[in-house]
């Protein structure tokens, strides 16, 4: 999920301004994201090992899962995180109509989708004493955190410290987090210095871009959004965040030119060629 433009150049030039120490690195947190490969499964229900061989962390949706199945996936030491929506409720889900009175406006480009009022104690409650604690019992490694990109939709106070109340309690449960996304509410937490409840980011379309949603077209990122997201996943590796590029493309030059780009920027990446990370 991607901010407008302006508002994203606002947002760099306070935190250079706000965060200009950022670009030492944190000794207290090591990165190595050179040994991590990624691999993004969540629009897919994963039963063969062949898929994931190449892969030491899989990202999958856990609920529907069993924790037999999720062990299996775990053959050889992989690390198994589950996809969590926090920020928007899903059509599809078995919690829907329970919460639905929350949802908010439709979110672009997926109709299953609305954006969920993260204020309401119900919805926070579910979330992180309800489905975290099942997710947990089923043997996940850690969570991989999507749409708290509703604090830009929905840019109050409010909705940021629900957002890292949600997280704080989780991260308290000792289960390591990556954030999907999430750049606007991201660059807070490092401004108020609560980047600690967090352990990684992973951000998409740096280099490359969604064109097409609906046909799966793919190019290159526009200048302005590649320097307002290296500039962003810069400061965010300078506090000692674990930084990861989710990445869209067909092109094996732009497949070259990402792992070339990660290599030399010590961040891990995963590659696809499908919208719905099959």
């Amino acid at each position: 999920m991607k901010t407008h433009t302006l508002k994203r150049l606002l947002i760099t030039l306070l935190a250079m301004i706000m965060l200009g120490e950022t670009m030492t690195p944190v000794a207290s947190k090591k990165v190595e994201a050179a040994s991590e490969r990624w691999g993004v499964f969540i629009g897919t229900h994963v039963r063969s090992l062949d898929k994931i061989k190449p892969y030491n962390y899989i990202v999958i949706d856990a609920q529907n899962y069993s924790k037999k199945e999720i062990k299996r996936l775990k053959t050889g030491g992989r690390k198994v995180y589950s996809y969590l929506s926090i920020g928007t409720i899903e059509k599809y889900r078995s919690y829907y109509k329970k919460f639905k009175k929350y949802g908010l406006k439709k979110y672009n480009n997926w109709n299953s989708e609305r954006w969920v009022d993260v204020r309401k104690k119900p919805w926070q409650n579910y979330i992180v004493k309800k489905l975290v604690p099942r997710l947990k019992k089923k043997g996940i490694d850690g969570l991989w955190i999507d749409n708290t990109d509703v604090y830009y939709e929905y840019h109050k106070k409010k909705v940021f410290n629900s957002l890292v109340s949600m997280l704080r309690k989780i991260h308290k449960k000792k289960i390591p987090i990556i954030i999907n996304g999430g750049d606007v509410f991201v660059d807070k937490l490092i401004k108020k210095n609560k980047q600690y409840i967090i352990d990684g980011i992973m951000q998409e379309e740096v280099l490359t871009l969604i064109k097409d949603y609906d046909k799966g077209v793919f190019t290159r990122q526009g200048q302005e959004d590649y320097n307002y997201f290296t500039s962003y996943i810069q400061r965010c590796k300078a506090k000692g965040i674990k930084v990861s590029l989710l990445e869209y493309t067909k092109d094996p030059a732009m497949r070259q030119e990402i792992i070339d780009y990660c290599k030399k920027n010590g961040y891990s990446y995963y590659i696809c060629n499908n919208v719905m990370l099959k």
